[in-house]
């Protein structure tokens, strides 16, 4: 199949993969976006060129003054979700252009943010009824009934699918795994604030009174947020034996906790659909459960071996790049 994946305005640049490897447009050498580990590795959606024969990821506003590449492709799958829904740009990012210059392609419409802001609702209905069909990442049930969906498939007559988060697990096991691991908690935050829930304190309370090392990013006032790279980031906490991460968001994928499973860690706490789905017994912010469990794996090797045994296994039965494939070609004999 020959895949493109298409966005009308990123940060990313548009790529495409040879090898396995992902070359930029604009200079054809191997390119490492802000959030990649690598040329090789990507993360989320940003993944979904490395599935197929041929992948190319499009960030449309860069071919504004120019044609689009020349391709013949089978499928694209298009994320219009910031510019292109504005009425001034509208027609410059419509699914029609894509069709003329694509007369094979079958487009999906693509839902990266959940919600858009409210004078953009109007165009996102009008784009995604423009596509062949709707397409997303996310398979849980709470995330397939949040109330922007309820709503959508109300006014976007198209069917509507759900896979998993791609994942470059054989990159991630060969590059960042170890067995030996440190006896410490490393105590995650993502970036939204409402996302942090009581992580650094529970972490905390764990490491204080069962005398475990705690690790944390360093984050000082004024600086970045992601100034660490995603490469030197995960040497950081994969070193970690525990992971706590207390995110209370049931809709989140869980991108950082299908990581942690890649790398033989195991996670503690949060309610993001990946915890669920890998850490069953540890999905939750209840802390009387999550210190009752955290003791039980601390005296009983075997105990958290099973549990990130069963991670593991979970991982590449539904986030490996060849699971997601299959859901894609599936849905592509469907539409």
């Amino acid at each position: 199949m020959n895949f493109g994946l298409f966005t009308d305005d990123t940060a990313i640049d548009s790529y495409y993969i040879k090898d396995g490897t992902s070359y930029a447009y604009h200079n054809n050498k191997p390119y490492i976006y802000h959030h990649a580990f690598s040329a090789e590795c990507y993360l989320a959606m940003m993944n979904l060129p490395f599935l197929f024969d041929f992948g190319c990821y499009i960030n449309w506003i860069e071919w504004q003054d120019k044609d689009l590449p020349d391709y013949d492709l089978d499928l694209i799958i298009y994320d219009n979700g910031k510019i292109g829904l504005e009425d001034d740009h509208y027609d410059k990012y419509r699914v029609d252009i894509l069709r003329e210059k694509y007369p094979n392609a079958k487009i999906m419409g693509w839902i990266k943010e959940v919600n858009v802001k409210s004078h953009r609702l109007e165009n996102r209905v009008r784009f995604l009824n423009d596509c062949d069909d709707i397409i997303t990442s996310g398979i849980s049930d709470n995330f397939k009934n949040i109330d922007m969906f309820k709503y959508l498939r109300t006014v976007v007559d198209k069917e509507w699918y759900f896979i998993s988060q791609p994942v470059n697990i054989e990159y991630l096991f060969d590059n960042f795994y170890s067995d030996e691991k440190d006896m410490a908690i490393w105590a995650y935050l993502p970036n939204p604030m409402y996302r942090r829930g009581k992580t650094y304190e529970f972490a905390d309370y764990l490491g204080n009174k069962y005398g475990i090392e705690v690790r944390k990013k360093e984050l000082n006032l004024g600086q970045k947020f992601d100034h660490i790279s995603q490469w030197d980031f995960i040497n950081m906490w994969s070193k970690c034996a525990f992971h706590v991460n207390m995110d209370p968001s049931d809709i989140h994928p869980g991108n950082q906790i299908m990581q942690t499973a890649a790398v033989g860690c195991l996670n503690l706490g949060g309610l993001n659909e990946a915890h669920s789905i890998m850490y069953p017994d540890t999905a939750t912010c209840d802390e009387k459960i999550l210190e009752e469990k955290f003791v039980e794996y601390l005296n009983d090797d075997n105990k958290r071996f099973e549990a990130i045994q069963y991670a593991w296994g979970k991982l590449n039965e539904i986030y490996s790049f060849k699971s997601v494939k299959s859901q894609i070609e599936e849905i592509y004999k469907r539409i």
